[in-house]
């Protein structure tokens, strides 16, 4: 019975014998191959050459390179995408805090700062799912094919090492049946009795040698057949892997900026919204602030002004004497100071050539309506400041090209709108880039730059 050791040695000595032939017929291909490639480097031995298949693989190579290229490029910006989203949703969440529960539409503003955050989720997604997983497929395909280059490559030296060999072979074997041929005949005329004996390994060294050759002739054969296979295969894969490029580049291009087209609308249609309740929030504190001002002002002119009496000092007379005419008409013409549009009636009395007096009604108006007319003028004094705030208004332009102002101190107007050029403040003409004006929009009064090539001079 056989020990542990003894089976094991046996089992180990199996394996052995088993690998052996394969290991071996490894080697022996890594060094037929590595011999003709030395050789063909040198110039020793010539190369089997393939034109239309080299321009398929330098075809393959710059297209597999530049998808390469594009994915780690995408794999970048849709990064750079996450970084922008978290800081948009970090900046977007604190003006949602910042913006006060008891400020205009403040719900519609909270509604449109969150609908931003769900349409960069949604566009983030759809970029991974559309744009980057189709193109990390396509980019799967080209290791399959890059090694079946390389294995056709590998078959194409075993053909071009057989190849060769056959022929060394040929060589050598047509060179010995020559030198047997001549020493044949040089025993046959020697007629000597050894010269049967030299005849007969002759022949047995050239049915070795034929024998030899049919084996090389056969195994050419075969990795001949094995290489054309191949080749055929990849030179039918390879343009039409190159052909199909158009497509998917089409697309996946038509794909990305049809997101982006997307994404980018709703965020202008969410943040106009956005500027609508704003301004709206401007307006109703500029209203505020104008109420104020308004308010304070007619405190301080009813408490500046003096009274004024408009009760008559004689009930039952007319004013038909020359001193009451004259008090009469200096209490017209102070009311009329104040209030211009207010109109005296005359009443009575006969004119003509003798010269009479005229009477006038007593011009009897409220004090009310007085501070009214003076808050209505204070107030139209004030928007006539801010309006010709920075100087006085040096021409008038008519936009030729709508504008959308990139900056918060730039002024918006669509085409045909008037704007009063003025001269700005010394801050303004240091920050003016040239090719802008100031001015302000006769329809909102809104002050800010803009450009002068959008406009023309009126």
């Amino acid at each position: 019975m056989m020990s542990l050791s003894d089976q094991k040695t046996n089992r180990t000595s199996s394996f052995n014998h088993s690998m052996m032939p394969s290991v071996k017929s490894k080697l022996m291909k890594n060094f037929g191959r590595t011999k003709e490639k030395i050789l063909q480097g040198m110039g020793k031995t010539d190369r089997t050459s393939d034109e239309n298949f080299d321009v398929y693989v330098q075809n393959f190579e710059s297209q597999h390179a530049q998808v390469s290229k594009l994915n780690k490029e995408l794999n970048k910006y849709l990064n750079c995408l996450r970084e922008t989203q978290k800081s948009s949703k970090a900046f977007y969440d604190t003006l949602r805090e910042t913006y006060e529960a008891d400020w205009p539409a403040s719900d519609l503003f909270a509604e449109q700062i969150e609908l931003l955050e769900i349409k960069w989720s949604d566009y983030l997604a759809k970029l991974h799912k559309d744009v980057q997983l189709p193109l990390v497929s396509y980019l799967n395909e080209f290791p399959e094919h890059k090694k079946k280059i390389e294995k056709r490559y590998n078959r194409l030296l075993d053909y071009d090492n057989a190849r060769h060999t056959l022929q060394n072979a040929e060589h050598k074997t047509s060179k010995k049946l020559g030198q047997n041929a001549h020493s044949t005949i040089n025993n046959t005329s020697a007629g000597s009795s050894s010269s049967s004996s030299s005849t007969a390994s002759n022949n047995h060294a050239t049915t070795d040698q034929l024998t030899k050759l049919t084996k090389l002739k056969i195994e050419l054969e075969d990795k001949q057949h094995v290489y054309e296979d191949l080749n055929q295969t990849l030179c039918l894969a390879l343009p039409v892997l190159y052909e199909n490029r158009l497509k998917f580049y089409s697309s996946m291009f038509q794909t990305f900026f049809h997101t982006e087209t997307i994404f980018h609308s709703d965020c202008v249609e969410a943040k106009s919204k956005l500027d609508d309740i704003c301004e709206k929030l401007s307006i109703e504190t500029s209203q505020m602030r104008v109420g104020q001002t308004t308010e304070v002002n007619s405190v301080e002119i009813e408490r500046d002004l003096p009274p004024i009496d408009s009760e008559s000092t004689d009930n039952n007379n007319d004013y038909s004497t020359d001193e009451n005419e004259t008090d009469n008409q200096h209490n017209t013409n102070s009311i009329t100071e104040f209030a211009p549009n207010l109109n005296s009636e005359p009443v009575g009395g006969g004119s003509g050539d003798g010269g009479g007096g005229v009477s006038v009604r007593p011009v009897e108006q409220s004090t009310s309506l007085i501070y009214s007319y003076l808050v209505d003028r204070i107030s139209e004094s004030s928007q006539d400041e801010r309006r010709n705030q920075g100087g006085k208004f040096l021409y008038k332009v008519k936009a030729t090209y709508p504008y959308d102002p990139k900056e918060i101190d730039e002024l918006a107007f669509d085409k045909e709108d008037i704007i009063a050029v003025v001269d700005g403040t010394e801050s303004e003409k240091e920050d003016l880039d040239e090719g802008w004006l100031i001015g302000i929009h006769e329809l909102s009064n809104k002050r800010g730059l803009f450009p002068e090539n959008f406009t023309k001079r009126i």
